[in-house]
């Protein structure tokens, strides 16, 4: 269950391009905090229970052109009445961050978002009462195989001034929806924009920080966790670094999640050859260790494993049960028709940059000019002697032969 508390004091506080569905790309955010202007609002967003017991989330497995019928509980746990804009939207992956997140509600879903239908799209409720909103989910017969994910939000509206001017902010809830439409998996990761960049220290002789960034995309049609490792070597292969960043939790079809990593203790070699391996994996694995060049099999993509806080439900497959969701929730789920267990191939990129250590380089190259300095000196100061020594030399035998030429003189 999704909850959201709105104490007056924090007027402005909730930046509203985030959703409140975000899940870190590490385990789950705390739980949002939004403002009202007229008093404390704390609301929740889950899936009505089944005869099978509470939900987390709306878990569906389902063949192409069905329709699925459910219900979801909106409640007002705050101490006024509120208003309530309920609709569904696609969910998506903050870039930076890889959250799990939802479109802005401005923005027009395409996939699972577009598929879902409430029958209201507002309802006010006072504080202790909850509502039951049925919906509707019809699954397109062209539908392309895989997971479908979205969301079902509550949304409040508010009002506040920014800069003197008033603005309308929206705080949000949802419960996910995971739908997984038959047909063939398809399942891949790739990396683009590899930038890798060293800063030294100030010590000349202190090892530097390796910094690299990169681009994940799910180019799959399942939801997956990637597992990473960093490593950095030097000329002839020296090994300089290796690094374990932090693994991409449920990373959605068709996103793309931006890792930056800081290396530390590089040494400075003058050049270094920065590479990331990506073992991608089924739902569950994040946090596995990272085996250069092993492939990852993972679990059937039919019936993914999900965390701890995720029970599954299956799909509605009788449309007469469909009108009670808790005897629709009984009926057999229709067959998947996707392979066992899929193959997670993993992928290794690499980008070449300089680790040089500037004053390092600084220091050599004074050594050098101080040593140059000196040779020359000491070569001038040899040369000088040695023309100080032929020219006394050559005075001497001049003044010999000037002597022996006056002495012959005389004689005769």
């Amino acid at each position: 269950m999704s909850r959201i508390t709105t104490p007056v004091s924090l007027l402005l506080a909730t930046v509203l391009a985030l959703s409140p569905l975000a899940v870190s790309a590490f385990g789950f955010a705390p739980t949002p905090t939004a403002v009202a202007a007229d008093g404390d609002i704390t609301w929740s967003v889950e899936p009505a229970p089944t005869a099978e017991g509470g939900r987390r989330t709306f878990d569906y497995q389902t063949d192409p052109g069905t329709q699925i019928n459910d219900t979801v509980l909106v409640t007002n746990q705050g101490t006024t009445p509120a208003e309530f804009l309920i609709y569904a939207t696609d969910a998506r992956n903050e870039l930076e961050t890889g959250a799990f997140g939802l479109l802005k509600r401005e923005e027009t879903p395409i996939d699972a978002g577009a598929w879902i239908k409430t029958d209201i799209d507002k309802i006010t409720l006072q504080p202790g009462t909850e509502a039951s909103i049925p919906f509707t989910i019809l699954v397109p017969s062209d539908a392309t195989p895989g997971d479908h994910v979205g969301g079902i939000v509550a949304a409040v509206l508010t009002t506040g001034n920014e800069d003197g001017a008033a603005v309308v902010l929206e705080q949000r809830v949802g419960a996910r929806v995971y739908l997984t439409v038959s047909g063939i998996p398809d399942v891949g990761v790739e990396t683009s924009g590899f930038v890798a960049g060293f800063t030294a220290e100030l010590n000349p002789f202190a090892p530097g920080t390796m910094s690299v960034t990169y681009d994940v995309r799910n180019t799959g049609n399942l939801r997956m966790d990637v597992n990473q490792k960093v490593q950095i070597t030097g000329p002839f292969n020296i090994p300089l670094g290796e690094f374990t960043p932090e693994p991409i939790s449920n990373i959605l079809p068709r996103q793309t999640v931006r890792v930056t990593s800081q290396v530390p203790a590089v040494a400075a070699l003058l050049l270094a050859w920065s590479s990331v391996t990506l073992v991608p994996g089924a739902i569950g694995t994040a946090g596995t260790p990272v085996d250069d060049g092993a492939e990852n099999t993972g679990s059937s993509p039919t019936a993914p494993t999900e965390t701890p806080d995720a029970a599954a439900a299956p799909a509605i497959a009788d449309p007469a049960a469909a009108a009670d969701p808790a005897v629709a929730a009984a009926a057999d789920a229709p067959v998947v028709e996707t392979q066992e267990s899929v193959e997670f191939v993993p992928v290794t990129s690499s980008a070449f940059s300089l680790a040089v250590s500037w004053t390092l380089l600084a220091v050599i190259v004074f050594l050098i000019l101080a040593i140059f300095l000196v040779y020359r000196y000491v070569t001038g100061t040899r040369d000088r002697l040695y023309d100080a020594i032929d020219e006394a030399a050559e005075a001497a035998r001049n003044d010999a032969l000037a002597g022996a030429s006056g002495t012959r003189a005389g004689t005769a």
